[in-house]
């Protein structure tokens, strides 16, 4: 069951205005990709690595309020829930530097390091691949299959669905 959380994307996809949703077919594979991370090592995150784990990714811009406004959950989800889930967020901005400096705003605002891994796709390849036109978007993965996908920024009810969904994933 697909889950849609973007009251404007919802408007557009039934007036037939855009096509807004991806084709994302749960218990597909997830897409392999090696990006670099948006901190001075630019090491290169690999989905292969996450193979037999779980893993939140998410994909947002800095240009994104929506994605802005899910970060604090995203932060604390990392944190909460960091030994059994990985939070790979995807910054699909033009330009590095633009991420760099939201993320390291977002850090000092939260005043500890963050757990996410804040990867960098330039070229939107991953996007593009999966066919997502639209931000913030997440999969929801386990064991390398998307279990799930959430379109729009999370608030208090997409919270709790995905919390939800995290008790099953996590057993």
């Amino acid at each position: 069951m697909r889950k849609y959380f973007l009251s404007s994307a919802i408007f557009l996809m039934l007036t037939g205005l855009t096509p807004l949703f991806a084709e994302i077919k749960i218990g597909a594979e997830a897409l392999d990709f090696s990006l670099p991370t948006l901190d001075e090592s630019k090491v290169k995150v690999k989905m292969a690595s996450y193979k037999n784990t779980n893993v939140l990714l998410n994909f947002w811009a800095s240009w994104c309020k929506g994605c802005k406004k899910e970060m604090p959950f995203l932060h604390k989800l990392a944190k909460d829930k960091g030994d059994k889930l990985s939070v790979v967020a995807v910054n699909i901005d033009n330009k590095a530097k633009k991420a760099e400096t939201y993320i390291n705003k977002f850090k000092s605002k939260m005043g500890e390091t963050s757990k996410i891994i804040f990867v960098h796709d330039k070229k939107k390849l991953l996007p593009k691949a999966y066919e997502l036109e639209a931000v913030p978007c997440s999969l929801l993965i386990k064991n390398g299959k998307i279990v799930q996908y959430y379109l729009g920024s999370f608030d208090e009810e997409s919270e709790e669905v995905l919390l939800s969904d995290l008790k099953k994933v996590l057993r």
